[in-house]
């Protein structure tokens, strides 16, 4: 099953990527993840067998880019940057006439709303998470197709990206049915923390065993009808460019930017409840220095039950308090503490990799724009569909923590693109083959 996921599904911890949560001193970085997504979509006209063969050069350019060839540049080799390609695919994908396989049951109605005709507007009914004011077009949502890029360096990703712009625009117009409509970058931070402040990605799962479980489509897990058996090994990839309002977030406390989300700002430590003071406590046992392992940030406190702490901590613990307040923190909603294999679709685990962006913005009183690409995977989309809906989840909250104390955070996130795709196993000549000729 492994060798039949696409690359750049980085579940293992055999990967040089830097784990989240990892300071790491004294020691020379090895990588500077790069990632962009772009997307493509299918001219009018053209039927599967079309855009499959079109795909097929695309794919043979993208394996030639892997081992450092450029047609620009026949026999100098360029540095690779370790480059993984990876492609899936949108519901219009299925729509195509000749298409050879129908739209997987998992797909249907998995997928984000489109934004308000005036902007805005809710990404999905009961969620709190709303687009951006100033976005009136999702290219997750309309495009066919979406292509991953992450190396090491920024220039091994923006070239992928201009050798496909390349690739397509100079092509006979008329007879290419793929057209680059736009993409998406951002990067991996050294740090292991987020434009937060806070360690990032802490919680997602321990095992590779685990993660693969929880990413990997199966006959039995995923309940498949005999329709659907051709999904198997395959995935599907939720993206989201989620903006991040540090405006709001810089006017509030750091005890309060804790309660919100769980966790102490500086060492990454879970939180284990609330003195009578309104004060965060931290987990006992933890770290509280730098340098600490991310092993030892992954597990929490069960919030929705009584703390298990020593007789010192429940002196000073506000028990009622400490209910209200971390089970609607951040790590409290997305992360429930249920003892569910991976594997089960009701433990809602999804394996989610993180990339920051920043870009600027020609505002004099707004600059900039910080968020981050949300890249998860997961052998169902309903997993993270039911986290960011239901009620006792992220369903009608935006980030987490009581908006009512914290002015601003109802409107925290907002979310510039939004899509599922579904991203088949490796086969040849290029993964998807089977679905177009």
């Amino acid at each position: 099953m492994v060798r039949k996921l696409q690359k750049g599904i980085y579940y293992s911890e055999e990967h040089p990527l830097v784990k989240p949560g990892v300071i790491l001193q004294n020691q020379k970085l090895l990588r500077n993840d790069s990632f962009a997504i772009l997307f493509l979509r299918v001219a009018e006209g053209f039927r599967a067998g079309h855009v499959g063969q079109s795909l097929q050069k695309l794919w043979k350019m993208y394996e030639s880019l892997q081992k450092g060839n450029m047609g620009d540049l026949p026999n100098h080799r360029v540095p690779t940057g370790k480059l993984s390609v990876l492609i899936g695919y949108g519901p219009n994908i299925f729509t195509l006439p000749d298409v050879r396989k129908k739209l997987p049951n998992d797909l249907k109605d998995s997928q984000f709303l489109p934004p308000g005709k005036v902007g805005g507007g809710p990404i999905l009914n009961g969620s709190g998470i709303k687009y951006a004011n100033d976005v009136h077009q999702n290219l997750g949502t309309s495009e066919h197709i979406a292509v991953q890029f992450i190396s090491n360096t920024q220039l091994a990703t923006f070239r992928a990206v201009v050798e496909t712009w390349k690739h397509l625009r100079y092509n006979n117009i008329e007879k290419e049915p793929l057209r680059f409509t736009g993409f998406y970058t951002g990067f991996q931070r050294d740090d292991g923390r987020s434009w937060l402040g806070f360690h990032d990605g802490v919680s997602n799962m321990k095992s590779d065993k685990e993660r693969l479980e929880a990413i990997a489509i199966n006959k039995l897990s995923n309940n498949l009808k005999p329709k659907d058996f051709w999904t198997r090994y395959g995935t599907y990839l939720a993206f989201l460019r989620i903006e991040i309002d540090l405006d709001v977030w810089q006017k509030i406390q750091r005890k309060h930017q804790e309660l919100i989300v769980g966790r102490d700002k500086l060492t990454g430590c879970p939180l284990v409840g609330v003195d009578k003071r309104g004060i965060p406590i931290k987990k006992e046992g933890h770290p509280t220095k730098l340098g600490i392992d991310a092993e030892d940030l992954r597990d929490h406190t069960d919030f929705f039950k009584k703390p298990d702490a020593s007789n010192k901590v429940k002196a000073i613990l506000d028990v009622n308090t400490t209910f209200k307040i971390l089970n609607q923190s951040h790590i409290g909603r997305t992360r429930h503490i249920d003892g569910i294999s991976s594997k089960e679709a009701t433990s809602r685990r999804i394996f989610r990799q993180g990339f920051e962006f920043l870009e600027p913005l020609h505002n004099p009183v707004k600059p900039l724009r910080a968020g981050l690409n949300f890249v998860s995977f997961q052998n169902d989309p309903g997993r993270l569909f039911f986290i960011l809906t239901d009620p006792n989840w992220m369903g009608n909250a935006n980030f987490g923590g009581d908006p009512d104390n914290n002015q601003g955070m109802d409107k925290f996130l907002s979310v510039l693109a939004a899509g599922v795709f579904f991203v088949p196993a490796l086969e040849k000549p290029f993964p998807g083959a089977s679905i177009l000729i």
